[in-house]
C-alpha cells in the first residue's frame, strides 16, 4: 500500500483519471473528492487529490467513521487502510468463494449485502443482518429463486422510516431477474413476457412514498426501466429515452440534495447505437413525483469514448465517479459546479387582444438537465398563460401568454421563474416583468356642456365651466386635454375633467358692442392614450358686470351723513358709448344698534331687502360709535340679461354728533336741608348728551360767602367726580347755629384734541339753626354671675334736633359703678358689685348734659333696670293618676339653675289653661306650699332657693275640663326679671291633657313621696 499522485485529464466538468493497477469492478463515493475503486488487483482510494491503495483483488468497499476505508477482498476477507477497522481479517463467507461479483454497503457502512459463488454450481447470498454463522461474519439469506446466479449489479438502501434496509440483486446473466430483500425478507421478480427483458447492466434503489415500497431502476441493452417494489409481480416499465434504444450501463441517483424546486438528480452512462458512450442527466422533478422520467444528453461529456461504463456512484448531487472496465484512463469524475443561468428578454410586452410566446431559456455550464417552473403573477388578471416545451428543445420552456381586450391602462404582471439542477444550493430564481399594453385609444369627445351663471359668458363676468362629453367608444377618460385655437382666447384653468373659463378681456375688447366667439379643442386621455380632438366654440358677450361700489370694506361717517353717489364706482366701461344704464341696490345685513338708514331723496327706509338708490344716509341717536353692515351692488341689463356686479359688504362706523359743553346752561338742584351735608345735582339746558362717553369732570365746592364782589370765599368742602350726572355731598361745618354759604360747580371737558372746555355756576345756600334736645337711651345693662352688671348705652336724639353736641354722663342713684366711659353719643359702664342676685332688677339713674356752640344746653335723667340673661332651664311632665276614674292629672315642673351663682329669691309663675287647679296639691321639692296670686289658671310659687347647678321641683294636680285641650306654661323670675329659658313645646296629647298613666290622683296629690319614688323608677312618661 502506498500514496501516489495520478495525472488527470479534464474536459469541462468531467475529469479523467485512472487506477494504479488492475481493472475496476466497483466504485463507492464517500463524499465529494473522496472515493474508492475496487479492481482485480487493488483498492484504489482517492482523497482530495491524494491517492492510497490496499493491495489484492477487491470486490467492494465502505467507509467506517469519517476516514477509515474498508475493502472487501475477492476471498471475502476484510482489509482496511492501516488496519483501522476492528473487523480487520474477518471473512464474510466461511470459505473463500470462487467468485464474489457483488458486495455493497449502506453509505454509513452499517448494513451490507453480498453474493458469491461458493462452488461450481452453488451461490450464496449473505447479509450483515443475519447472525454470524461459523467463521463467517454474515449469515445466509433465503433465496426464493433456486436458479439464481448473482451478477455485479447490486443496489442497497439504508434503513428507511420503518427501520428496514433494502437490497436489489440481479440474479441472471441472461434475463432481468431480480431478488429484492426488505431487510432479510426476499421477494423474487423474474423476468416475464414472451420476450423477457435481458439481464440488467445496472440497478438503483430510491426511497418510495411508502417506506416498504422503494422505487427500483435497472438498465440493460434495451434501455431504462422503472418500477415500485412490493406491489405487482412485474413492476417494471420502460422509461422513454430520446434517440431510440440504447444500452444503459451505469446509473446513479440522489434525492436528498434537492428542494421544492426540484429533486432527483440523476446520471446515466449509455452506449448509443453508433457505438459511442454518452452521459445523460435526469431532469429534476417535484418532490412527490418519481425521478428519472426525463433524461437529456450532457453536452459536456467527452464524445470519443466507446467503451461501456461498468458503474457510476455519486455523493449527493454534486460529485459522481464512473469506472470503465479497462486498466488505464478508467475513472471519470463529474463535478456539479455551475448553477443554471436563466436567459430571458425583459420587460416583455403583450398588447391587448394578442397572444405572444415568452421564451424562457436556461443554460447549465455543467451540462445538467434543468427543471424550470414558471408561475404567472397577474394582479389585474388580464393574462392567461400556457406552458409549452422550449422551442429549441432541451432545457427551458416557452410560456404562451394571451392578453384580454377592453382594459384601459397598461398593467404590470410578472413571471416567477425557478431553475433547478437537483442541487438545492444551485436553485436559480428570476422574476420576469411583463408589460400588458393598452393599445385602443378612446373616441373623441362629443362636445362639451357649458355651466355659467346666467347661461352665457360675459366679458369680465362670472367664471364658468366647460365639461367634455364622453365619446361613444373606448375607455372612460381620466382627463381631458384642452387647447385654444382662436387668438386672444381667454385662458382655461384645467382639471382632469373640467375646464374653467375666466372671461377676462382687455378694456378695449370688453367695452365695445358685439359678441366674441372663441374656439377651443379638447381631447380625451384614458391614462395611456389620447383621442382625436373635438372643436368647442364659446361665445362671450360684451360689457360684463359692473364694478363693486366700494373700494374698502370699512367706512366712517358722522350721524346724518350720506354714502355716495359721487365717491362710489359704477362700471369699468363708464363713459363708453352704448353702455346700458347702471343702477345701485342697497340693503342692511346687520344692524345691532338700530342705526337708521334711508335712501337719499325719497327718504325710504333701507332694510334687509335690496332697494334701488344712488346713495343712502345713516343716522344714529347713540352717544358712542355704532356700527352696521351695509350691502351694495351695481346692476346692468345686457341683451335682456341682468348682470349684478360684485357685492360690497361694508362695515360702517357711525360717529355720534355731541352737544358742545359751552352751548348749554348749568343749573343746581339742591336737596332738602340736612344737619351735616349739602346734597345736590348738576343739570343742563338743553340736556348735555353722551355724558357717559365724554371726558367730563365735575368739581363741587362749599364756600364761605364772597369776602368782596368777585372774590370767592374760603372753600370749606370739595368733591370731584367723573361725568356730570352723579349727585354730590358736601360736608357742612359742625354747628347747631344758622349759616350762609355758596355752592359752586365747575364742569370741565377734555376734547379729542386735548383742549379743555369749562362751564361754571354758583348758588347761595342758607342753613337754619337747630335746638338741642335729648331723647331716650338705647341699649341694656346685664348682670352676669361673678362679673357684675355691664352694658353699653346710647343717647338718642329726636328728629330735627341738633346732634352736633358734647355729652357729659354721671350716676346719681343705684349700685356703685366700677367704670363709666363715654364716647360720642354712647357710654359703657360696669358695677362694682359682682353678685348676680343682688344686682338683677336694681335701678341705675344716669344724668346726661348736652352742650353745643350756638345753642342752649340740655339735660336729661335716665333710669335703667339691670337685667340678666336666662340661666334657669325648665322641664315639665304630666301623668294621669293610676287607678283613678276622676281624670285627674299630675304636673311636674323642674327648674335647674345653670349658672355658677345660687339664688334665694326666685319666683315661678305657672299658667295652666283648660284645667282646674287643686290648690292644696302644690308642692315644692315634695313640701306643700301655698301658691300666691292664684287666678283663673294662674298661680305663683316663691321665693325659691336654688343653688348653682341645682334644681327645684314643683308639682301640682289639675282636673282637665270636658272636651278641652290643656296647655301649660311658666316663667322663672328673679326680682321681677325673667331668667328662665322658654321650654320646647310638649308633644300633642289627648283631650285629658295626659302624657301617660300614673299611680292615681290621691297618691299623686296627697302621697308625693310615693309618686316621686315611682318617677325615679321611670314609671311616668316625660312630656
Amino acid at each position: 500500500m502506498g500514496l501516489f499522485l495520478v495525472a488527470v485529464v479534464a474536459r469541462a466538468d468531467w475529469t479523467t483519471t485512472q487506477t494504479q493497477n488492475g481493472t475496476p469492478k466497483d466504485v463507492v463515493v464517500f463524499r465529494p473528492g473522496f472515493f474508492a475503486v475496487a479492481t482485480d488487483l487493488e483498492l484504489f482510494i482517492s482523497q482530495d487529490g491524494g491517492v492510497s491503495t490496499l493491495s489484492g483483488g477487491m470486490s467492494g468497499s465502505y467507509l467506517r467513521g469519517t476516514s477509515c476505508v474498508v475493502g472487501i477482498r475477492d476471498d471475502g476477507t476484510v482489509r482496511s487502510v492501516g488496519g483501522c477497522s476492528p473487523d480487520e481479517g474477518k471473512t464474510l463467507f466461511p470459505d473463500a468463494p470462487e467468485d464474489l461479483p457483488a458486495v455493497r454497503f449502506s453509505p454509513d457502512g452499517g448494513v451490507g449485502y453480498a453474493a458469491a459463488k461458493v462452488s461450481p454450481v452453488s451461490w450464496e447470498f449473505r447479509s450483515s443482518l443475519v447472525p454470524k454463522q461459523g467463521n463467517a461474519e454474515w449469515g445466509t439469506l433465503a433465496m426464493p429463486l433456486p436458479s439464481a446466479v448473482a451478477q455485479a449489479p447490486l443496489a442497497v438502501l439504508p434503513p428507511q422510516a420503518d427501520g428496514l434496509p433494502h437490497a436489489l440483486f440481479s440474479v441472471s446473466p441472461a434475463k432481468a431477474n431480480f431478488v429484492w430483500y426488505r431487510g432479510t425478507t426476499a421477494q423474487a421478480y423474474p423476468a416475464q413476457g414472451v420476450t423477457p427483458p435481458s439481464a440488467a447492466r445496472t440497478v438503483a434503489l430510491l426511497p418510495g412514498v411508502d417506506p416498504a415500497k422503494p422505487l427500483a431502476y435497472f438498465g440493460n441493452d434495451a434501455g431504462l426501466f422503472r418500477g415500485t417494489l412490493g406491489g405487482a409481480s412485474s413492476p417494471f416499465d420502460p422509461v422513454q429515452l430520446d434517440g431510440g434504444p440504447v444500452s444503459v450501463d451505469a446509473l446513479a441517483f440522489d434525492v436528498a440534495s434537492g428542494s421544492d424546486a426540484g429533486v432527483g438528480f440523476g446520471l446515466m452512462l449509455i452506449k448509443q447505437q453508433n457505438g459511442k458512450v454518452a452521459a445523460l442527466s435526469a431532469e429534476p422533478v417535484v418532490p412527490s413525483a418519481a425521478p428519472g422520467s426525463v433524461w437529456r444528453n450532457n453536452p459536456k461529456f467527452r464524445t470519443d469514448l466507446t467503451e461501456s461504463a461498468a458503474q457510476v456512484a455519486c455523493a449527493g448531487a454534486s460529485y459522481c465517479v464512473a469506472i470503465l472496465p479497462r486498466p488505464v484512463q478508467n475513472i471519470l469524475i463529474y463535478e456539479n459546479k455551475a448553477k443554471p443561468v436563466v436567459n430571458v428578454v425583459q420587460p416583455f410586452d403583450v398588447e391587448e387582444g394578442t397572444q405572444k410566446k415568452l421564451a424562457l431559456d436556461v443554460v447549465d455550464n455543467d451540462g445538467d438537465a434543468v427543471r424550470m417552473t414558471a408561475t404567472l403573477r397577474d394582479p389585474s388578471r388580464l393574462l392567461t398563460a400556457v406552458t409549452e416545451p422550449s422551442a429549441t428543445g432541451g432545457n427551458g420552456l416557452t410560456l404562451s401568454l394571451a392578453a384580454a381586450s377592453g382594459f384601459c391602462a397598461n398593467q404590470k404582471a410578472f413571471v416567477d421563474v425557478v431553475a433547478s439542477d437537483g442541487l438545492a444550493s444551485h436553485d436559480t430564481m428570476k422574476t420576469v416583468e411583463l408589460q400588458v399594453k393598452h393599445t385602443e385609444p378612446p373616441a373623441a369627445p362629443a362636445g362639451a356642456s357649458v355651466a355659467v351663471e346666467g347661461g352665457v359668458f360675459f366679458a369680465g363676468g362670472a367664471r364658468g365651466t366647460l365639461t367634455p362629453l364622453r365619446g361613444p367608444s373606448g375607455c372612460a377618460p381620466i382627463k381631458y386635454l384642452w387647447a385654444a385655437q382662436t387668438p386672444k382666447a381667454p385662458p382655461l384653468e384645467v382639471t382632469d375633467t373640467v375646464a374653467t373659463l375666466n372671461p377676462v378681456m382687455s378694456r378695449a375688447d370688453r367695452c365695445k358692442p358685439g359678441i366674441n366667439t372663441f374656439i377651443y379643442d379638447v381631447r380625451a386621455h384614458d391614462g395611456e392614450l389620447t383621442s382625436n380632438h373635438t372643436n368647442v366654440p364659446v361665445m362671450i358677450y360684451p360689457w360684463g358686470p359692473p364694478e363693486a361700489p366700494f373700494d374698502s370694506a370699512t367706512r366712517e361717517v358722522y350721524s346724518g351723513q350720506a354714502l355716495g353717489p359721487l365717491d362710489l364706482k359704477t362700471h369699468l366701461c363708464a363713459g363708453t358709448d352704448g353702455l346700458p344704464p347702471v343702477t345701485r341696490l342697497w340693503s342692511v345685513t346687520d344692524n345691532p344698534s338700530n342705526v337708521e338708514v334711508t335712501l337719499v331723496g325719497s327718504g325710504a327706509a333701507v332694510g334687509s331687502i335690496p332697494v334701488e338708490g344712488s346713495s343712502v344716509q345713516v343716522s344714529s341717536q347713540s352717544c358712542v360709535d355704532t356700527s352696521l353692515k351695509l350691502r351694495a351692488f351695481n346692476r346692468l341689463i345686457v341683451e335682456g340679461r341682468v348682470l349684478d356686479g360684485p357685492v360690497s359688504d361694508v362695515n360702517v362706523t357711525v360717529l355720534p354728533r355731541r352737544i358742545p359743553l359751552e352751548t348749554v346752561s348749568l343749573a343746581l338742584d339742591l336737596g332738602p336741608q340736612e344737619e351735616r351735608k349739602v346734597h345736590g345735582r348738576v343739570t343742563t339746558t338743553p340736556v348735555l348728551n353722551c355724558t357717559g362717553e365724554r371726558a367730563l369732570t365735575t368739581v363741587a365746592t362749599l364756600e364761605e360767602p364772597e369776602a368782596a364782589p368777585g372774590v370767592p370765599g374760603r372753600v370749606l368742602a370739595t368733591q370731584t367726580f367723573a361725568g356730570i350726572s352723579d349727585g354730590f355731598d358736601l360736608a357742612l361745618p359742625p354747628t347747631c347755629g344758622e349759616g350762609s354759604y355758596t355752592v359752586r360747580v365747575r364742569v370741565h371737558e377734555t376734547l379729542g384734541n386735548g383742549k379743555v372746555v369749562t362751564s361754571e355756576l354758583s348758588q347761595p345756600y342758607q342753613r337754619n339753626a337747630r335746638d338741642v334736645v335729648l331723647g331716650d337711651l338705647s341699649g341694656e345693662l346685664i348682670a352676669t354671675c361673678g362679673q357684675g352688671a355691664r352694658g353699653k348705652l346710647r343717647q338718642t336724639f329726636p328728629e330735627g334736633a341738633c346732634t352736633v353736641v358734647d355729652l357729659a354722663w354721671n350716676r346719681s342713684l343705684g349700685p356703685e359703678l366700677a367704670s363709666l366711659e363715654s364716647s360720642g353719643d354712647s357710654v359703657e359702664l360696669a358695677t362694682q358689685d359682682t353678685e348676680l342676685e343682688s344686682l338683677v332688677g336694681e335701678l341705675v339713674t344716669l344724668n346726661v348734659k348736652a352742650t353745643a356752640p350756638g345753642a342752649t344746653e340740655a339735660t336729661r335723667e335716665h333710669v335703667v333696670r339691670i337685667g340678666a340673661r336666662p340661666f334657669v332651664t325648665l322641664d315639665r311632665s304630666t301623668e294621669l293618676a293610676a287607678g283613678s276614674d276622676s281624670g285627674q292629672v299630675g304636673v311636674l315642673v323642674t327648674l335647674r339653675n345653670d349658672s355658677a351663682c345660687g339664688v334665694a329669691s326666685l319666683d315661678y309663675e305657672e299658667v295652666a289653661i283648660g284645667v282646674e287647679l287643686l290648690p292644696d296639691s302644690v308642692k315644692v321639692d315634695g313640701q306643700r306650699m301655698t301658691p300666691t296670686e292664684v287666678t283663673d289658671g294662674h298661680f305663683t310659687v316663691g321665693p325659691l332657693a336654688v343653688a348653682a347647678g341645682a334644681t327645684a321641683t314643683i308639682s301640682y294636680v289639675v282636673r282637665p275640663g270636658l272636651l278641652s285641650t290643656p296647655t301649660y306654661s311658666g316663667v322663672a323670675k328673679l326680682r321681677g326679671v325673667v331668667v328662665s329659658q322658654a321650654p320646647a313645646p310638649p308633644p300633642s296629647t289627648s283631650g285629658c291633657g295626659c302624657s301617660g298613666g300614673g299611680s292615681g290622683v290621691t297618691a299623686f296629690g296627697l302621697g308625693a313621696l310615693a309618686w316621686l319614688a315611682r318617677r325615679r323608677r321611670g314609671v311616668r312618661a316625660r312630656s
